[in-house]
């Protein structure tokens, strides 16, 4: 993973205003001055307005990655901050007008509270996929802080009671979490992961309780994470872990109630229909998770799990082409398996195990799971080689059979 500015894509306010560029000899008659739009934005600790424009054109932004005195997760907050609208697949940045570094590139965190009450959508308490979050421009590696509320973390506790985090999982009813069959049991499971211990929810920054961010001159603040109990734990009844294709790689983990839904807790609805039924190559799926990565790599060392909810954006790979791929392994995809991803540097890893493949109803508003992150080949993000995932819809009845859902 590129050890660039991280590129995170959140919303920024700008104001369109017109000035005049250079252009050469008219065209015609008409020798008025061409104008281009120039959009104002603003940056924190700065008292005039920056400008929006695309990152590698800000000389100030290039030198983020210099500022000795920023940890990774401060600079992250500031780059936050500084971000505007740019297109809906590039990101803008908001850079210093008169100056080529920015003045004091850290957030002020005694900012006013957000009034979550006022900002907040009216749903359903117990409505499914719903997210107080609205992306605006997608492809950020960083989740906002209130971004896939159901997100649950498995946490195992090892020998010398140190807990630790291992796998990932979706909340999808107030007493269920779905994560992968290999995250819950297996042949020498207790000695490579340790015990089961918690299923967290509410998590976004395991070095803080509560998490918050600061934007729009607001301090956004989450509930406090919860650790709950296991109170059992079903592997789907025909999962092999010493199967080399890892068929029926999918769990259930009942736990006692949660606490009503906010816009920080919430289940993600299981899928009605089939994904691969209407599917098109390339389609956009997302996941989320705390796997391992690079970009805390200047303050937590390289190839570690992230301490932060991470997201990407994964394109679904059509079923033949995804068996014609893995064919040299000899792996055959079963019926309850699907693969997405294939693009280089962006991937599921280690420690996204159980996490949620989704997808995105945009009439409806609505998230779906759609798969679970299952297995993959050696060294993430590999071009070419996409992700296995357990299909959840091929599972319903299984999984209805316990949450009656």
């Amino acid at each position: 993973m590129s050890s660039a500015v991280l590129l995170l894509l959140v919303c920024g306010c700008a104001l369109a205003v017109l000035s005049p560029v250079a252009y050469g000899a008219p065209m015609d008659t008409d020798d008025r001055p061409v104008w281009d739009s120039i959009r104002l934005c603003d940056i924190p600790n700065e008292p005039n307005p920056g400008q929006c424009m695309l990152p590698a054109e800000c000389v100030a932004y290039g030198k983020i990655n210099d500022v000795s005195s920023l940890s990774s997760i401060e600079r992250f907050s500031f780059i936050k901050q500084i971000q505007c609208n740019g297109s809906d697949t590039v990101p803008y940045v908001c850079c210093p007008r008169n100056s080529d570094a920015y003045r004091e590139p850290y957030v002020n965190e005694t900012m006013v509270p957000k009034n979550r009450v006022a900002s907040r959508i009216a749903f359903d308490a117990d409505s499914c996929g719903i997210q107080s979050y609205v992306a605006k421009i997608r492809g950020g590696q960083l989740a906002e802080i209130d971004e896939f509320p159901w997100m649950a973390m498995l946490l195992y506790e090892r020998d010398n009671n140190a807990l630790t985090q291992g796998c990932g999982g979706a909340l999808i009813s107030r007493t269920y979490v779905i994560t992968a069959a290999h995250c819950v049991t297996g042949k020498n499971f207790q000695q490579t992961k340790g015990r089961l211990k918690f299923v967290r929810l509410r998590e976004y920054n395991i070095h803080t309780n509560p998490d918050c961010v600061y934007e729009n001159d607001l301090k956004d603040c989450s509930d406090d994470m919860i650790d709950l109990v296991p109170q059992a734990v079903i592997p789907h009844p025909e999962y092999d872990s010493e199967s080399s294709n890892q068929q029926h790689d999918i769990a259930l983990i009942r736990i006692e109630q949660t606490p009503p839904f906010t816009d920080f807790l919430r289940s993600i609805c299981l899928p009605e229909q089939n994904f691969e039924s209407s599917a098109t190559p390339g389609k956009k799926l997302s996941v989320s998770g705390w796997g391992r990565t690079d970009i805390f790599k200047d303050n937590l060392g390289p190839d570690v799990l992230s301490p932060i909810k991470l997201k990407l954006s994964l394109p679904y790979v059509e079923r033949e082409k995804c068996s014609k791929t893995f064919r040299p392994w000899s792996f055959a995809l079963g019926p309850g398996q699907m693969c997405a991803g294939g693009e280089r540097a962006k991937d599921t890893c280690a420690g996204d195990s159980g996490s949620p493949l989704m997808s995105y109803d945009m009439k409806r508003a609505i998230w779906y799971i759609t798969g679970i992150v299952s297995l993959g080949v050696r060294g993430c993000g590999v071009e070419g080689l996409p992700g296995v995932y357990t299909n959840v819809h091929h599972y319903l009845p299984w999984i209805k059979m316990y949450t009656g859902a």
